[in-house]
C-alpha cells in the first residue's frame, strides 16, 4: 500500500462529538496498515482520558500487530511525546478526545501530518464537525492535504447522507473522502474481542469491513501524497 515506507507520519483521528467512532476508526486503520505490510511499525496513541484504545488492548487473547500507548495525561508534553515516538515508528495514529476544548485535541492536531475527521450523516454530527474543522483550520491552516472527512456508520443510499455530504462540502477547504464506512455490527464486535476487522475470525461482513477500512487507509495516503491515485 505504501511503497517507500514513510518515517513518522502522524494521523490524528478527531471530532468533538462523542460516539463518532474515533477509537474504532483509529484501531482499524492501524490494523489495515499492518495487514498490508506486517513489517510496518505502527503506533496508536490514546490521547483521550477515557482510554478506550488502551482498554481494547486487554479485551482479547492475541495482541494487536501494532503498539498502543496511553498519553492522555501527557498534558503540555503531548506534542513532544508524539514527535519523539514518531521517530521510532512509520505511522502514528492519535485517538483524540471528543472535545475541541480539550487541550490534547488541539495539540494532537498541531503535531499531525493529517487529521481524519469521522462523522455520520446527521445534522448533529454536521454541526460538531464544523466546529472541529474550525479548530483544524486555526491550528494547521487550510491546506487540503492536511485534513479530510470520512463518513462513518452510514448508508450511502439514503437521501439524508447525500444532503449532509453536500452541506459539508460547502465552504470547506478539506476533501471529503470518497471511501465510506458502513454501519456494521462487526466493528463493535471486533473491538469488544480485542481485535480489528483484519484479525477477527468467523464474523459475517468481515470482508466488506476490511475492504472499507483499507480503502480509507489508502485514500489518506493518496491525499497526503505518499501514494498515487
Amino acid at each position: 500500500m505504501i511503497g517507500e515506507k514513510p518515517l513518522g507520519i502522524v494521523i490524528a483521528v478527531a471530532n468533538q462529538k462523542g460516539g463518532s467512532g474515533k477509537t474504532t476508526v483509529s484501531l482499524n486503520l492501524a490494523g489495515a496498515y499492518c495487514d498490508d505490510d506486517p513489517e510496518l511499525r505502527v503506533l496508536v496513541v490514546d490521547a483521550d482520558s477515557q482510554s478506550s484504545s488502551v482498554r481494547a488492548t486487554g479485551a482479547g487473547e492475541a495482541p494487536y500487530p501494532f503498539t498502543v500507548v496511553n498519553l492522555a495525561a501527557a498534558g503540555k508534553n503531548l506534542d513532544r511525546e508524539i514527535k519523539r515516538m514518531a521517530n521510532d515508528y512509520d505511522l502514528v495514529i492519535v485517538d483524540c478526545p471528543p472535545s475541541v476544548h480539550d487541550k490534547n485535541t488541539e495539540v494532537a492536531v498541531g503535531a499531525s501530518n493529517f487529521v481524519l475527521v469521522p462523522m455520520d450523516a446527521s445534522a448533529l454530527d454536521a454541526w460538531s464537525t464544523v466546529g472541529m474543522l474550525q479548530l483544524v483550520r486555526r491550528t494547521i491552516g487550510s491546506n487540503p492535504k492536511g485534513c479530510g472527512i470520512v463518513f462513518n456508520r452510514v448508508n450511502t443510499k439514503t437521501t439524508g447522507y447525500a444532503e449532509v455530504r453536500a452541506a459539508m462540502a460547502e465552504d470547506n477547504p478539506y476533501p471529503i473522502l470518497k471511501s465510506t464506512i458502513a454501519l456494521r455490527e462487526i466493528y463493535k464486535t471486533s473491538i469488544g474481542m480485542g481485535a480489528t476487522v483484519f484479525s477477527v475470525r468467523g464474523q459475517r461482513t468481515a470482508k466488506q469491513a476490511r475492504d472499507e477500512i483499507t480503502a480509507v487507509a489508502k485514500e489518506i495516503l493518496t491525499i497526503v501524497g505518499l501514494i498515487e491515485d
